[in-house]
């Protein structure tokens, strides 16, 4: 079998659920149009981590291509937190016993978690910037668009990311 007609055959596959395949294709249809020729990536480890989608990697690249790749990486986390890992459906994260993971209300297991940063601030993700810049910032995930926008840093009721 080519790998290209069996991708979950290849070394170093994701073990996800389906539900996240296109979220993946789309992140990996991104890096492929920021590289530029000379340019190389290569993914370190992808995951599901409490109930989204991680991902490492590594790049030899300029400044701008890897500002690019971070985004799109940025982008697909972000999708993985609104995305059923089962159907691919629009979802949310729910606890089942401690287990988290990323659930539509068909295949939903265990109760919903609240937003991380509260009510108001669903699909809100804590980013970095990149391009020499150090500091952090919050943005509202669009699925429909499947853009991030920034906003206000939304008040916390603990320390823990200040």
């Amino acid at each position: 079998v080519v790998l290209a007609e069996k991708p979950d055959g290849s070394f170093g596959y994701p073990p996800c659920e389906r539900g996240w395949l296109d979220v993946l294709v789309g992140l990996c249809v991104r890096i492929e149009a920021a590289l530029r020729s000379g340019e190389t990536f290569e993914f370190v480890r992808i995951r599901q981590k409490l109930g989204i989608l991680r991902v490492d990697w590594d790049a030899e690249a300029a400044e701008d291509t890897e500002a690019k790749v971070d985004h799109a990486v940025d982008l697909a986390v972000a999708r993985s937190a609104c995305t059923c890992e089962i159907c691919g459906a629009e979802g949310r994260l729910y606890s089942n016993r401690g287990w988290l993971g990323t659930r539509c209300a068909e295949h939903a297991a265990g109760d919903p978690v609240p937003p991380r940063y509260g009510l108001g601030f669903e699909n809100v993700r804590r980013l970095r910037r990149w391009l020499g810049q150090a500091n952090v910032y919050y943005a509202r995930y669009d699925r429909e668009t499947d853009t991030l926008t920034e906003i206000e840093p939304p008040a916390r009721r603990d320390a823990e990311d200040r």
